[in-house]
């Protein structure tokens, strides 16, 4: 064998394993820090295995995770999209650029991210929970309850539900489904001065002005000194 061509192959005989290591390391690596919340240490290190190897759509994706946490959303829409164009169907990437597009205000495109989300993984109340969001954004509170709904049954325990939904039969003016949720609310967390508050306004709002003294009341006993302020304003 030409003594050339032998060198070339021992070279890069022994340059590729070195490479595949070090994009296997680097994610390893990248995975750790983006768990640790080490976002742009994990940005760093999931950027280098792209340049080692741009088909690599878990580094977009992870680096889009990265991204997003760091507050960059045009950059983590720009990571899923690429993460996409690699691996079409992957719904937690639409899931996430939709999370990305919620975060720039542009309910439409969240909405149809979460949407795709949904029919490729129907059964994740946290893609409900952020299309109802959208929904919200966009005045949709009817859809935001529908979909808050949805989520509720999927995890009846996730007291966030809840309170979003309750949000929403504000808006509607729904003052009795919005008590009925804050009365669940008050049942897993009887020690929350807020919830209470929160409560009470929602009671002020619908001119139950006795059941909105009595919840600033037991607000006050648990230490929230501000609940006198309303109790002082409102109650005799």
């Amino acid at each position: 064998m030409n003594i050339r061509i032998l060198l070339l192959v021992i070279i890069f005989g022994w340059i590729y394993p070195g490479y595949a290591q070090t994009e296997k390391d680097l994610f390893k690596r990248g995975i750790t820090r983006l768990s640790g919340g080490d976002y742009p240490g994990a940005e760093g290190d999931f950027t280098m295995i792209v340049k080692l190897n741009p088909a690599n759509d878990a580094a977009y994706f992870n680096r889009g995770i990265a991204r997003q946490f760091m507050g960059d959303f045009k950059g983590s829409i720009q990571d899923f999209s690429m993460a996409l164009d690699l691996q079409p169907a992957n719904p937690d990437a639409y899931y996430n650029r939709g999370v990305s597009r919620l975060g720039l205000e542009d309910y439409l495109g969240a909405i149809s991210d979460l949407n795709i989300a949904i029919r490729g993984k129907s059964k994740d109340e946290r893609f409900y929970y952020q299309r109802a969001k959208a929904k919200s954004g966009l005045q949709d509170f009817r859809g935001a309850v529908e979909d808050l709904n949805s989520a509720m049954k999927l995890n009846p325990r996730n007291l966030s539900l809840l309170m979003e939904r309750a949000q929403a039969y504000i808006q509607l003016k729904d003052f009795k489904h919005a008590i009925r949720d804050m009365d669940l609310l008050v049942r897993e967390s009887p020690r929350n001065y807020e919830v209470y508050n929160a409560r009470a306004q929602i009671k002020l709002a619908a001119d139950d002005i006795e059941g909105a003294c009595l919840d600033w009341s037991r607000a006050g006993e648990m230490g929230d000194v501000n609940a006198y302020t309303m109790i002082r304003k409102y109650c005799n």
